[in-house]
């Protein structure tokens, strides 16, 4: 088998959650740009719309929290489609509050929405491509702070990113023998609209003192751009990475490698 052709992805058919998002908007790009018929799943639907138009995908619902919402998209996607191949889960909430001061409605709706949201796509996906029977790629988003700590209010958007990190091993495992390959990238601080907002805060200390302590920690001496995801996305997503599963990729600039 030409190396080459285990990166293609023309005519897959992928499914988005957090589809219009940061980094979920220049992944859903980039798997259509390789040739991927996409599903696109994000609570906001006019940036959805727009994108969907833009690469010609379809909309498939909205609110990650809501169960009968994951298993209608997943639903959705397969009787457009005819299969589904890979499935990628960007949502997630975070609010930076330290432990001491965090309100239980705060980690409640981080966790509900990073890890239970992990779950309910892990298992309407699972039960979908077990039931299909043609193997499958499930990619979830963690993030450096479910592997090590950055100190910033980031608790319980940690904790639930490391959850997310022992369920995809755990479905890896539990799904091997279906063909079913489960992983999770995990970028460092990346420029998105949200980070740009942290950045800007002054209780944060000003964009140009946290900007720089950011960076200092990244020995590629940069933040990432939600472009640097796509590549790591579509390798997992693609048969090149056929014998990868249960791993978390750190696309981080070698932060944790320290």
């Amino acid at each position: 088998m030409a190396t080459h052709n285990s990166f293609d992805l023309t005519g897959k058919k992928a499914l988005v959650f957090g589809a219009a998002g940061g980094i979920g908007a220049a992944v859903t790009r980039g798997l259509a740009q390789a040739g991927c018929d996409v599903a696109l799943f994000d609570v906001n639907p006019d940036a959805t719309n727009a994108l969907a138009q833009e690469v010609r995908g379809i909309v498939v619902g909205g609110n990650i929290n809501d169960a009968g919402q994951v298993d209608a998209a997943v639903a959705a996607t397969r009787q457009k489609f005819g299969r589904l191949d890979v499935v990628v889960n960007l949502a997630y909430a975070s609010q930076l509050v330290p432990i001491v001061e965090m309100s239980l409605d705060v980690f409640e709706m981080t966790v509900d929405t990073c890890l239970r949201g992990c779950f309910l796509v892990s298992q309407s996906a699972g039960r979908a491509l077990i039931a299909q029977g043609t193997g499958g790629s499930v990619i979830h988003f963690s993030s450096i702070a479910g592997t090590v700590a950055l100190g910033r209010g980031t608790g319980a958007y940690a904790a639930a990113k490391a959850g997310m990190n022992a369920m995809v091993r755990e479905t890896a495992v539990e799904w091997g023998a279906h063909r079913i390959r489960v992983n999770a990238i995990a970028p460092c601080q990346t420029l998105t609209a949200a980070l740009n907002r942290v950045l800007d805060d002054p209780k944060f200390g000003g964009r140009a003192v946290l900007l720089a302590k950011m960076e200092s920690k990244i020995p590629l001496g940069r933040l990432a751009q939600p472009e640097d995801m796509v590549g790591p996305t579509l390798f997992l997503a693609s048969d090149a990475a056929a014998m990868v599963t249960g791993q978390v990729l750190h696309v981080d600039g070698g932060y944790i490698a320290q």
